[in-house]
This record gives structure tokens, sequence and C-alpha cells, in this order.
């Protein structure tokens, strides 16, 4: 009889062993709470910050200084987190428009909030965030001002090439509309005035665009320096192509406004029909523009 309740009492403390074996090797886990963004929303003052569009495509989460991750709007995250909890939210974007180039817009402020997190519960949360209030914008163009916009230096192309602002199929208000054709199938355009001190505070330089194309288009800086004003350089790098619905998209600048180390930039675009087995790929094309910024520290 001894022996055998000396068994049992070693079968009981092997199981009592094995399950806390087991909960040591497979914990609980802990039910996560969420947060779901659908989108931001950019404020602006039109006056001396032009439009509110915006294309913020990820939201880049930062819970009491721990980085939690990069989601595609619109988001649902889950936090392993509970009770009130800090969120830093960050506007991210597709620099250059390209998928793979993805980043926080560095002109835009954090948007920061407290929220009660509760396991297996949702938090929506829309933020509503600005730009930077030590921001320079050189320059805003939104079409609005009729024939008197920016962009009237004519570097390339024939006159007929020339914008033409117009309210039809505009983004917002007025746009400005350039035609190819045949007969002037390649155009380069820059702004009158000329921008110094791109990265005199900072490193970052970049150009806010609305745009709706059937035709490639290539944007960039054109530079000078005050010794030889009348000696141009060109500094062509980022782009899009066609696209038939009204887009934004933001150009980063920065490298060809540092490596070119010039005292002076003109911002510049050539819009230009394609050529395929030595012949053009339109007879016609349009080019829609509006909300051009250009903004730096």
């Amino acid at each position: 009889m001894k022996m055998t309740n000396r068994i049992k009492w070693s079968v009981l403390g092997l199981a009592c062993v094995a399950v806390a074996a087991c909960d040591i090797i497979n914990p609980a886990e802990e039910i996560p709470a969420f947060i779901y963004v659908p989108a931001f929303e950019l404020q602006t003052d039109p006056a001396t910050e032009g439009s509110n569009s915006s294309n913020i495509t990820d939201v880049w989460v930062t819970s009491e200084g721990d980085f939690l991750g990069v989601y595609s709007l619109p988001a649902r995250i889950p936090l392993l987190k509970s009770g009130d909890t800090q969120l830093s939210l960050r506007a991210g974007i597709k620099d250059n428009g390209i998928n793979s180039t993805r980043d926080i817009y560095p002109f835009y402020k954090n948007y920061e909030t407290t929220v009660d997190l509760q396991p297996n519960e949702t938090d929506t949360i829309r933020p509503v965030i600005t730009y930077r209030d030590d921001i320079k914008f050189s320059l805003i163009e939104n079409f609005e001002n009729g024939n008197n916009h920016q962009f009237q230096e004519l570097r390339s192309g024939e006159e007929a090439n020339k914008i033409v602002v117009t309210t039809q199929d505009a983004f917002e208000g007025a746009s400005a509309r350039i035609l190819l054709d045949t007969a002037s199938s390649f155009v380069e355009l820059a702004t009158v005035d000329r921008y110094p001190d791109l990265i005199k505070n900072g490193l970052l330089v970049y150009l806010e665009v609305n745009y709706r194309s059937e035709v490639p288009v290539i944007f960039g800086l054109v530079g000078y320096d005050v010794s030889d004003p009348f000696n141009s350089f060109p500094l062509y790098d980022p782009g899009f192509s066609p696209k038939g619905e009204w887009n934004k998209i933001y150009f980063n600048l920065s490298v060809l406004a540092i490596e070119g180390d010039f005292d002076q930039y003109q911002v510049g675009f050539n819009a230009f029909i394609p050529v395929e087995g030595g012949q053009l790929t339109l007879d016609k094309a349009q080019l829609q523009l509006d909300n051009i910024k250009l903004v730096h520290f």
C-alpha cells in the first residue's frame, strides 16, 4: 500500500513538472488590442501653404519609444499593450512614386495621441496633420492666377507647347494644360524665378506635383552659379509615366541639389511623346499639372 501511494505521488509530481514545463515552452499567447487608421487628413493654410491635396499611402507607428512598423493604409494594427498608451503616427509616402521607396514625408508633423487599449478591441484613429512650422515653400504654383504663373520659360519646344491655364477637367480651380503633337512632340519648361539656399538649412528638398498625363514627364532642377548667371545646367531625374486619373507625387530632389551644388536653381521639367521603331507612339497628347510646391528646410 505504501509503495502504491509512493507511485501515485511520483506520477502526480511528474505530471506537475510536465505541465509547468509546457507552460514554459508554450506560454499563453497575449491577446492584442488593435488600432484602425483609415487615412490621414492634411490641413493647410491656403495663403501660405497652398492646397491640402496629399497622397499619404502608409502609416509609421511608434508607441512610447518603440517602433512598431510601417503599414499600408487603410491599416488595422495589432498592439501587445493595454491601458492608456501613447502613440505617434507619421505619414508615409512613396518617394518619387516608387513602391519600393516608401519613406516618412519629412515636412508633415507627427500625429500624437493617447489611446486606452483593451485586448481584442479596435480603436479607430483618424489623424489630422499639418506641415511643420520650420519648413520653407520656395514655390507654390496652383495656376489660379491665369497666365501669370511661374512656368513661363520655354527652354525647348514650340510656342504652341507653352502652358495654357484652364478650368476644364482641372484638379481644383484651374490647372495647367500642355499639348503635344507630331509637329512639336517635346517641350522643356522652367520657372521664371531662381531659388537659392535650397540646402542651406537641411539636406532635404522635395517637389510636390498633382498631375494627369498621356505622356512621360521628367522633373528636376536647372542650376546656376552667380558668377556665371547665363550658363545653365539641367539636372533632370525623377519623373512619372502616363496616368489617366489625377494623381499626386512627391519628387525627392535632395540628391540633385546636393550633388549639383549650385548657387541657384530653377524648377524645370520636360514632356515628350515616346518614339518606338523610329515613329512617335501618339499623334497628339495632353499633360495637366497643378499644385506644384518646392519644399525644403
